[in-house]
């Protein structure tokens, strides 16, 4: 813990906490237990075994479940409070949901919907000394479903075919301060080969291979002022990998999603246009002479969520994401009226990342089980 503590200040809190969590969680769920087997000593063993056929999926029927997370922190000081502090005011909601069916064919149909939106409002004091409120900012903000059919017929790998849509509830990028909602958006398709690595009661990994086609949606504003907006896309295909797991962790207390994609691109529809720039105007705009590769670069995405219950409606979570992805290819690079130079060189450069994103949260907060 010490070493973690010098490596990443904030990690050995997270880690603290979830660790006293867990336990507070697994003193709680033992209690519970208990008195589950109570019952189920009253009610005698055919009521295990329904509940051991209930975790299988039955084919025809669907499976579905979904729950709320609601996070809220909040402080205010009046206008003569003069300890120095301001107020500030946050919230996040977070909804996983899924929905599962068996065919009578082999065939299993899955759907995981994963819906996160938080602001954080910051309290300012005026230069006449009264206390008001800025504008609030983003804090949480994913769209994210995805739906895969696999063929199972006992055999090493499993056929799978997939499609996955993701977005974000509000655009903030532009300069302006306008907004967009539902912008930008990518559609993602996939087929090939799946494998379960790990499964054992309600914990499961999986592992897919197969070829994509990616499809990103982006709307802009035409000028500096003003609401118009044009919708431009870009399109490209690779080969994608991609690892799902959902497993129990520190003595089965804390519940870990993870998902990993690593999409390597082979051919992208815009990069015609950076091979129609010289090096000197890519060096004008600000851009690597080799901006062109950074489109075709590997990305990689790793999201974590971990999740553990003191009660049936206060829960703990932690999110970590890392993600790299050197060029953003919803961003379509536009050449002026000469053809020789970028008319969008700002947003091209704000297109490239070089350097390894990542995101953290921790929040405490009530959770609803809404199906």
């Amino acid at each position: 813990m010490r070493r973690l503590r010098r490596l990443c200040p904030w990690c050995a809190g997270i880690a603290l906490a979830v660790t006293f969590t867990a336990a507070a969680a697994s003193a709680s769920r033992a209690a519970t237990a208990a008195q589950a087997a109570a019952t189920a000593a009253e009610e005698g063993p055919a009521a295990s075994r329904a509940a051991d056929d209930a975790d299988e999926l039955e084919p025809g029927r669907w499976y579905r479940s979904a729950d709320l997370t609601l996070n809220l922190t909040q402080s205010a000081f009046s206008d003569n409070w003069h300890g120095g502090e301001n107020g500030a005011l946050a919230w996040s909601a977070v909804i996983n949901a899924t929905a599962d069916r068996a065919f009578t064919d082999g065939v299993v149909w899955n759907h995981v919907l994963k819906l996160r939106f938080g602001q954080q409002y910051q309290q300012v004091r005026h230069a006449d000394g009264t206390r008001g409120w800025k504008k609030p900012e983003k804090s949480e903000d994913k769209i994210d479903y995805e739906t895969i059919a696999r063929l199972r017929k006992g055999w090493k790998v499993d056929p799978y075919v997939s499609g996955r849509w993701e977005s974000r509830f509000l655009d903030v990028s532009d300069d302006a301060g306008r907004t967009l909602l539902v912008n930008p958006m990518t559609f993602r398709e996939s087929a090939g080969v799946a494998r379960t690595v790990y499964e054992q009661g309600d914990e499961s990994a999986l592992v897919r291979l197969g070829a994509t086609a990616r499809q990103n949606v982006r709307r802009a504003f035409v000028d500096a002022v003003g609401t118009a907006t044009q919708t431009r896309t870009t399109h490209d295909a690779g080969v994608e990998l991609q690892f799902d797991a959902h497993l129990r962790v520190l003595g089965e207390r804390v519940v870990w999603l993870s998902k990993a994609t690593v999409y390597k691109p082979l051919a992208w529809s815009k990069t015609d246009v950076f091979d129609a720039l010289g090096a000197s105007a890519l060096a004008a705009a600000g851009l690597d002479p080799d901006v062109r590769d950074f489109a075709l670069s590997t990305d990689v995405d790793w999201q974590n969520d971990f999740s553990t219950r003191v009660t049936e409606w206060l829960a703990f979570n932690v999110y970590v994401e890392i993600a790299y992805d050197r060029y953003d290819n919803s961003v379509v690079p536009r050449l002026d009226d000469t053809g020789t130079a970028l008319k969008n060189a700002a947003d091209v450069r704000g297109a490239v990342r070089k350097a390894v994103q990542w995101k953290q949260t921790f929040a405490v907060g009530l959770t609803f089980r809404l199906l």
